[in-house]
């Protein structure tokens, strides 16, 4: 594996020749990003600025400087950080109203024509931006204004289960934005096949709901509401969504199942926390990239635990240093963050 850095123009400046400690994190519905460690030399305090690109010659994603720091221990360190170039949406709002229906890859196409590729106003265009997904059979019937755009593909992507990346070509410069879905595959997880190292499981209906009361627009008793989900019982766990700002004139007879949609994509981000933590062992039986990869659903079984699970590959985290490659893997949904806790209030 090899690291090269772009400048900001996308044109190649330098090899990164040595470094301390490397982190790469791939996730997929959402941004990954990398955290780089190195001596402060002269090569690397010319070529680790803010902005610069760097892009592993083993991977299709690249990442955008946007954090330094420099500090004096018995030697002199720059360490640097940012998000892959997918986190070039965050810099973009959503500006103006967008009506999605229809396919999930024709509504992000859209978002991202309007607002990055070929915007009406051309001080926001992003130069040297595309997009390409393969056909996919999601559907998303949704209004949307003013939000971060990024946060807006992220959540579209987790709600279908599609894996969001953009590949940087070093030749033609230009990073397109790929939305895609990972393979099922037969590669099984287990300490007792002496594939993993380290396993960490969680298992948590805190933050889950399975039943959606979703208002839409109206005031009291003329208020539209729809229900979205089931439930029954100890099994039913409630949840209430407003929908006020989708109006009934800019849907037509598709207004109540734009609320259900509404009520389905709180739902499919409050499900049941079940995740699978896991340190993959190098010399183990599977063969990152190839038994399996970001997106892939797998088998993971923990005799001893009762845990058996079929899902899907969330996250990896490569780790670059001194001893060689450390690859951690995380299976399944974890824990809501703060973030996503404070957007449903």
């Amino acid at each position: 594996m090899e690291l090269y850095v772009f400048g900001a123009d996308r044109s190649l400046l330098g090899v990164i020749e040595a470094y301390e400690h490397l982190q790469w994190t791939r996730r997929y519905s959402a941004c990954g990003g990398f955290t780089l460690r190195a001596i402060a030399d002269e090569n690397n305090l010319s070529l680790l600025r803010m902005g610069h690109i760097l892009w592993k010659n083993d991977d299709v994603e690249a990442g955008i400087i946007d954090h330094i720091e420099l500090n004096a221990q018995e030697q002199e360190y720059i360490t640097v950080g940012g998000r892959f170039a997918t986190g070039l949406l965050a810099r973009r709002i959503i500006w103006q109203t967008e009506m999605l229906q229809g396919n999930l890859s024709n509504a992000i196409a859209q978002l991202l024509a309007n607002h990055v590729i070929a915007p009406s106003a051309p001080d926001r265009a992003i130069s040297g931006m595309g997009f390409i997904s393969s056909p996919l059979s999601q559907t998303v019937t949704m209004q949307v204004s003013y939000r971060n755009l990024l946060t807006t593909v992220e959540d579209l992507c987790a709600a279908c289960d599609v894996g969001l990346r953009t590949a940087f070509d070093p030749v033609t410069r230009v990073f397109t934005v790929t939305l895609y879905e990972g393979r099922s595959t037969s590669a099984v997880f287990s300490r007792e096949f002496e594939n993993l190292t380290e396993q960490a499981y969680t298992h948590s209906v805190r933050d889950y709901a399975c039943v959606a009361l979703v208002g839409g627009e109206g005031e009291g008793e003329l208020r539209t509401f729809v229900t979205s989900g089931s439930g029954s019982g100890l099994g039913r766990y409630e949840v209430f969504v407003d929908a006020k700002s989708l109006r009934s004139e800019d849907f037509g007879e598709g207004y109540a199942a734009a609320l259900i949609q509404h009520g389905d994509v709180r739902l499919k981000e409050l499900g049941m926390a079940q995740s699978f933590d896991a340190t993959l062992h190098e010399h183990g039986n599977l063969r990152y990239r190839e038994d399996f990869d970001l997106g892939d659903i797998v088998t993971v079984v923990a005799n001893r635990w009762g845990v058996s699970m079929q899902t899907r590959i969330t996250e990896i985290e490569e780790t670059y240093g001194a001893d060689g490659r450390h690859i951690d893997i995380v299976l399944g949904r974890g824990a809501l963050t703060l973030a996503q806790k404070l957007k449903g209030v």
